[in-house]
């Protein structure tokens, strides 16, 4: 059978899917077909029953499709949580600690655009370290570098050639 799924902005897609497809099947489906990038979460899902009139929110992930007697050609709709951003703590040389908000994916050239605007020290000079890693500029994200909720990133200066 076929659904019709769409979002809070409008945007809509017809997914085929059988009765007995579970909701957590279905959320991953929507988040495939959606093209969701990374920490976006499918937070709701709403069945919307024309003969009733009435919304049932399919919350229980085990439950199949058919246990919420969602027939052929329904409309669900679907809410998308945002990532949420984290906070990590940024080490300097004397020994200051000061906090900073990160997106998900925030690259590290980034996050040494917030330092330079906070700390002073300008992106060249400043050498992040974290879990004894380098934290280096250029496509990579804080994520690639496993910098999570509440980790500690150190700030060396870094020294100059003459």
């Amino acid at each position: 059978m076929d659904i019709k799924v769409t979002s809070m902005s409008g945007e809509s897609y017809v997914l085929p899917v059988q009765s007995d497809t579970t909701v957590a099947s279905l959320k991953i489906l929507i988040a495939h077909r959606f093209q969701l990038s990374s920490g976006v979460a499918v937070e709701r899902l709403l069945y919307d029953n024309q003969q009733s009139g009435q919304r049932t929110t399919l919350d229980d992930s085990s439950r199949s499709l058919g246990s919420y007697e969602v027939p052929p050609h329904a409309n669900i709709s679907v809410l998308f949580t945002p990532p949420a951003s984290i906070e990590v703590f940024l080490r300097t040389e004397k020994g200051q600690t000061h906090t900073y908000t990160v997106a998900p994916g925030e690259t590290v050239a980034a996050f040494k655009l917030k330092v330079r605007q906070r700390e002073g020290v300008i992106e060249d000079q400043q050498r992040l370290i974290h879990e004894g890693k380098q934290l280096d500029v250029g496509s990579r994200t804080l994520e690639s570098y496993h910098v999570k909720q509440e980790s500690t990133v150190y700030l060396t200066g870094r020294l100059r050639g003459g």
